[in-house]
């Protein structure tokens, strides 16, 4: 029994969240009047909230303000009706403006940062490429030194070598020398001896 009464409460408090949301609005029209009061001429029927004016001088007795519009349009507003910051619908809309401004900003900003990530990215690989030939370099700076010293070994044997060679020579012909004549003498008997 107790359930059958739950039910159509649970049924009537979803049906009251279903129901969408509705909004008052901000809107105002504040009237223009020639003389400050209620008594004075209607000069315009009302001017629209957010409607820039200029203030040229105030009754607080009455609480009216004399002003003028942007279409020279003179006349009595209730100060109730005057703020010194523009209505909330202005500011969402300068607020909206600045956001998309910000937005451009931020699009333009993220491409700036690709490039120089790009760049950077380079500049990177050519340091690291700088530094891959650097060490190149001396590796071969070090072995153009151990092969020029190579060659100068290999010239001072190669002038060792030749010099072995003439000394050997030099021997050799003094052996042929002394041996020639050895070899072509023979004794000759003339019959002296």
């Amino acid at each position: 029994m107790k359930k059958l009464l739950l039910i159509p409460l649970a049924l009537a408090a979803s049906t009251a969240l279903a129901q969408p949301s509705q909004y008052i609005t901000d809107k105002l029209y504040a009237p223009v009047r020639s003389e400050a009061g209620e008594k004075g001429k209607l000069l315009h029927n009302g001017l629209e909230s957010g409607t820039a004016i200029t203030v040229l001088e105030n009754n607080d007795k009455a609480g009216y303000a004399r002003i003028r519009t942007s279409e020279n349009l003179e006349g009595w507003v209730r100060t109730q009706y005057l703020s010194s910051e523009p209505p909330v619908s202005v500011q969402l809309e300068q607020a909206n403006a600045q956001i998309a401004q910000l937005q451009a900003e931020k699009a333009q900003l993220e491409e700036e940062l690709v490039a120089i990530k790009q760049i950077s990215s380079s500049q990177i690989d050519t340091h690291q490429r700088n530094a891959e030939l650097v060490k190149q370099n001396q590796l071969l700076i070090g072995e153009k030194e151990v092969l020029q010293t190579d060659n100068e070994r290999l010239k001072d044997r190669n002038d060792q070598t030749w010099f072995l060679y003439g000394g050997l020579l030099v021997a050799l012909s003094a052996i042929v020398a002394a041996l020639i004549p050895r070899l072509g003498k023979k004794r000759r008997y003339d019959g002296w001896a």
